[in-house]
């Protein structure tokens, strides 16, 4: 069996007049931020583009398998000052709403071969 992949994607609006902050934010705190949670493999932002899924940004982070947001849940109360990055960026970015994602070898389906 091949191996699923679990992605979580977090969506954001970069608030007016606050691109540039925001990159600032991003690239010195908010990346790390994320990259350091519990269970994630990598983390990566993107624009969306052509009004598809929305405006602003997604940042997607590849997560080990779901236990991870348990232990990101245990962390959020043991060590909250490490997420205090989100705090800072509460005036540059307004958050929306975060999906889970997949990739279970099982659900695709290929024609077979004639």
């Amino acid at each position: 069996m091949d191996e699923f992949k679990i992605y979580h994607v977090s969506t954001a609006n970069i608030k007016p007049g606050k691109s540039q902050q925001a990159a600032k934010w991003w690239n010195e705190k908010g990346k790390a931020m994320f990259e350091s949670t519990p269970g994630t493999r990598w983390v990566k932002a993107f624009a969306v583009q052509f009004g598809l899924g929305g405006s602003g940004l997604e940042i997607w982070s590849e997560m080990e398998n779901y236990a991870s947001y348990d232990r990101i849940d245990a962390e959020l109360n043991t060590d909250p000052q490490k997420y205090a990055a989100l705090g800072e960026a509460q005036d540059l970015i307004e958050w929306g709403p975060a999906r889970v994602m997949g990739d279970w070898p099982e659900s695709s389906w290929s024609p077979p071969e004639e």
